[in-house]
């Protein structure tokens, strides 16, 4: 499979209700395991890879029910997202790494951060929340007003497309996952360089305090202006200048 121009190798992982889907890009590089977003398959980082350095060995873990990966979850939490990132990176033979994702993705990411703490790098975070509140307390639940007409037609068709097969209940339930789960009380105490993205919808940034990310000198919390929250649709080039600037400082 073609993502951001270079070629991933697909492998299929058995989990206790079906199987996952692990794309890798093996390169000499360090390590960077990517997850996307709610309702978002793999190639929702083409732009974001097709920027990242060549010698990155990049992994995209689809979760449950995503693209490659079949089923739904039944009863899916973020813990349970996070087990599977790690089954993916441990059946590749990966040892020290870079995480990140998108939305819900980024919170799978932090979870991973949390239960491997000694092997994480860094933790990239792209809106990724750290608890349900925050898009409230920052954003008013705001997160598309910025995307031009034909992005938001792209992100519904890959919307689409990577829950083509998903019965109605299965997305109202796999919706309310992210509501479940709270990454602050790790973020008050870790000390991994961690990265935080958001877009701030055109108007005023709000206080850090209103994201839920406490002040602490290994979290830097990047705006990028006149965005919203489908960064990597939105603004992949902004994100990947993010992602290799942050690699380059924690590696």
């Amino acid at each position: 499979m073609k993502i951001g121009g270079s070629i991933f190798t697909p492998r299929r992982l058995f989990t206790d209700e079906g199987h996952l889907n692990v794309l890798r890009r093996a390169r000499p590089g360090p390590a960077m395991v990517l997850v996307p977003g709610s309702f978002q398959d793999a190639a929702q980082w083409d732009g974001v890879v097709a920027r990242l350095s060549e010698d990155l060995d990049l992994v995209i873990v689809e979760l449950r029910g995503h693209g490659g990966s079949w089923p739904p979850p039944r009863n899916g939490s973020i813990e349970q997202f996070a087990g599977d990132v790690l089954v993916a990176v441990d059946a590749l033979g990966i040892d020290r790494f870079h995480v990140g994702g998108h939305s819900i993705g980024g919170m799978v990411a932090l979870e991973v951060a949390r239960e491997r703490e000694a092997k994480i790098k860094g933790v990239l975070l792209v809106e990724g929340w750290t608890n349900h509140r925050a898009a409230d307390d920052a954003f008013d639940g705001v997160v598309g007003n910025t995307l031009s007409a034909a992005q938001q037609v792209r992100l519904e068709e890959s919307r689409q497309r990577a829950t083509s097969r998903w019965g109605l209940d299965a997305r109202e339930a796999f919706a309310a996952i992210w509501r479940t789960w709270d990454g602050y009380d790790f973020l008050c105490r870790t000390d991994l360089p961690i990265l935080e993205i958001y877009g701030d919808r055109g108007r005023p940034q709000p206080d850090q305090s209103a994201l839920h990310i406490p002040e602490r000198p290994n979290i830097e919390l990047r705006w990028i202006e006149g965005a919203s929250h489908a960064l990597p649709f939105e603004r992949p080039a902004d994100v990947a200048r993010a992602f290799m600037e942050f690699i380059a400082r924690t590696n």
